[in-house]
């Protein structure tokens, strides 16, 4: 089995919390951590410095289609970003733990 991490940002903890609660609840997700992060981007021609959070969603190969669906769905932003991080190197027991999790 192989392990995915999906990373996303939001504008709030309020909206990840929600997300990230959602997609464990329902397997989509072993596990989602959650920072608070500084962004400097372009947004419709202005330089933004805003706070966002950063989440870190980690599944499964199996899971993973579904994962970023059910985000774009549910995500606050009109673009949203959903990055997918293939996992090269993990333990094991961390891996079970993974798998089991999102069964």
């Amino acid at each position: 089995m192989t392990s995915i991490m999906i990373i996303s940002t939001f504008p709030d903890k309020k909206s990840i919390s929600k997300i990230a609660n959602h997609v464990v609840k329902k397997k989509f997700a072993a596990c989602v951590n959650i920072t608070k992060i500084s962004s400097i981007y372009s947004w419709k021609g202005k330089v933004e410095n805003q706070s966002e959070y950063l989440a870190f969603f980690k599944t499964t190969k199996t899971n993973q289609s579904i994962l970023k669906q059910e985000i774009k769905k549910l995500h606050p932003y009109d673009i949203p970003e959903i990055a997918e991080i293939d996992i090269k190197s993990i333990n094991q027991t961390y891996l079970k733990w993974l798998v089991d999790s999102t069964l």
